[in-house]
């Protein structure tokens, strides 16, 4: 009844708002409502997006109709209305800074199986899920970065935990990033770390943590029964400086205002900006040749129309080096030059000698030289003298005159262009551009990263340790696999704290840091754990009061047994020194002796035989 009762009054409330708003449709924007809430193009009840033209409040017909009329008042093109996320000329990026983070992975698990009649039935604890991997993807159908300045963060799936059962944990999801063709990749140093071209290309910028191990993996003949598993690997993480470098055919080239953006749109089906004022284009524009048959070879030719430059643009005036960068992988420059300029020739010698200040490779890449504006008619009486003018300094005979306003010589212009570049060699890439460039490799192995190391333990494993004469007694072990081991390790072990003392018995580690001075007790650490260091023979691992029981034991046996009486070089082993506890329970650094009954001491009693 309670429930029936709240249900109709609810009604009743969502009836009484619809009504109100049905009577009066502009009493929900009165004038005391947030920003967020109040309509486009008013300021108050009863006022226009002006301030001046009443309407009636009870007519929403007529709020629609002004609603309306203010947008267009306000935003001269409704289509893309200026500043707005749409509006290309803020939506087009060409660098971005992102975060790619690998998935972590899956950790390991201990357990036993367990079925009727199988009362030792082993360890059945599977293995972690693999974390999933960031992955950047060449997608042509791009032109900008702006989705990577919008999401900064990427990040791969976990893995799950591995199960009883062996049932092993499912591996993360990879997280798929598509950027446009010609994406140059640097770590957060500046170093090199790949570039995406062709179609479908793909580079991992993040690999996902491995699944930790479960105890069925540690079963050995000697320890059937382990208890310990891993943790999962922590994925790894970068910041990444992105680039984009527009790969076109033709890159067209020259000073603010020279008709640039008018060429692209007389060839092309592009609709750049068109103004008659300079830096009309802040951002460069794509588009494909149309006026070619497609039986032609060089047929949809890619043109890039990069925005005016001015003279210093090599060193950053008027954002010259993020317009340059777009021009290194075109593979022929179209050099438009303003007929109606005051000093056409020098305008030319200007863009030239930016691009050989900005990359000696652009100043040796094949021009055209188009010398547009012939439309005005003080063009078309000193265009031939400006040709023979820029011929000489040029030193070819790749020179134009075109009319991109009416299209005079346009076609023409483009066939001989395209003829041209199906010369031309493809465009060098990045790496080869810039042979001398620092590299990095964002997927390197553990392996790989420590063939940068000095010293060399056993089978040849590779680590290195640094130890601060200003901080005795601390010493630091860099070992990518190490690193890696003290991560994955589940410290709530103890079979993992002891498993951790014979790796470093194993690999030299140990007998390195005593050849470096290093004593008990001495701080040594290993990327995030620090402990004390203990020499071979000896476990650090060992609880306090473990510790307390042997010395307890020890004592006993010292006041009951004369254990002085042996002399271990009066005897020959016949045993190896064991490296640690066996299935025998003989602690580090002891060996077995062969004695004889007669070395012991008869004078005891003989019926003592528990004592002797």
């Amino acid at each position: 009844a309670r429930l029936m009762f709240l249900q109709r009054l609810l009604a009743a409330e969502v009836a009484l708002l619809l009504c109100c708003d049905a009577l009066c449709p502009a009493a929900r924007w009165g004038r005391g409502a947030p920003h967020g809430l109040r309509p486009p193009g008013r300021r108050g009840v009863g006022l226009s997006a002006r301030g001046s033209l009443p309407y009636a409040d009870n007519d929403e017909g007529q709020v629609v109709r002004f609603r309306k009329q203010a947008r267009k008042q306000r935003d001269p093109s409704p289509e893309q209305p200026k500043g707005s996320k749409d509006d290309p000329e803020w939506a087009f990026f060409d660098t971005a800074r992102i975060n790619v983070c690998g998935g972590d992975g899956g950790n390991g698990c201990v357990a036993f199986r367990r079925e009727k009649g199988i009362p030792y039935g082993g360890p059945s604890g599977a293995n972690g899920g693999r974390g999933g991997s960031v992955y950047l993807v060449c997608d042509p159908s791009l032109n900008t970065l702006g989705m990577l300045r919008r999401n900064v963060h990427h990040r791969g799936g976990d893995g799950e935990t591995g199960q009883g059962k062996s049932r092993t944990g499912r591996s993360g999801s990879d997280t798929v990033i598509p950027v446009p063709a010609g994406t140059v990749v640097k770590d957060f140093e500046g170093r090199f770390a790949g570039e995406l071209v062709s179609k479908g290309e793909r580079l991992c910028v993040a690999p996902g943590g491995r699944g930790g191990r479960g105890n069925q993996a540690f079963k050995t003949p000697k320890n059937n029964a382990p208890r310990l598993a891993e943790r999962g690997e922590p994925g790894v993480e970068h910041w990444l400086n992105v680039e984009l470098r527009l790969v076109a055919d033709v890159g067209f080239v020259g000073v603010p205002n020279a008709g640039k953006s008018t060429l692209l749109a007389a060839v092309t089906n592009a609709k750049p900006k068109i103004a008659n004022y300079p830096f009309t284009t802040v951002v460069p524009n794509l588009g494909v040749c149309d006026l070619l048959d497609v039986s032609q070879p060089g047929s949809g030719l890619v043109l890039a129309d990069i925005p005016g430059l001015l003279e210093g643009a090599h060193s950053g005036v008027g954002m010259g080096l993020a317009f340059l960068r777009h021009v290194a992988r075109c593979r022929v420059l179209l050099h438009v030059v303003s007929g109606d300029s005051e000093d056409p020739v020098g305008d030319f010698k200007a863009i030239n000698e930016e691009l050989r200040l900005f990359n000696p490779v652009l100043a040796e890449k094949q021009q055209v030289v188009v010398l547009n504006k012939m439309d005005i008619p003080e063009v078309g009486t000193t265009a031939a003298e400006i040709m023979e003018e820029i011929a000489k300094e040029a030193g070819h005979s790749r020179i134009m005159n075109v009319s991109a306003a009416t299209g005079e010589n346009v076609r023409e212009l483009m066939q001989r262009t395209a003829k041209l570049v199906a010369r031309q060699p493809p465009a060098p890439s990045f790496a080869e551009a810039e042979p001398n460039l620092k590299r990095v490799k964002l997927d390197e192995s553990d392996a790989e990263a420590d063939m940068k190391l000095s010293l060399v333990g056993n089978r040849g494993f590779r680590f290195d340790i640094e130890a601060d004469p200003h901080f005795p007694g601390q010493f630091r072990v860099k070992s990518a696999r190490l690193e890696k081991m003290v991560r994955m390790t589940n410290w709530d072990y103890y079979e993992a704290l002891a498993r951790f003392q014979r790796v470093l018995e194993a690999t030299g580690v140990a007998k390195a840091l005593e050849e470096r001075g290093a004593q008990e007790g001495d701080l040594v650490m290993i990327d995030d754990l620090d402990f004390d260091f203990s020499p071979l023979g000896s476990n650090s691992f060992i609880p306090e009061h473990l510790l307390a029981q042997d010395a307890e034991v020890e004592e006993y046996l010292d006041d009951e047994f004369d254990l002085d009486m042996f002399d271990p070089e009066e005897f020959e082993p016949i045993g190896e020194e064991f490296s640690g506890p066996d299935g025998n329970g003989l602690p580090f650094g002891v060996q077995m002796f062969e004695m004889d009954e007669e070395d012991f001491d008869d004078d005891d009693d003989d019926d003592d035989e528990e004592e002797k």
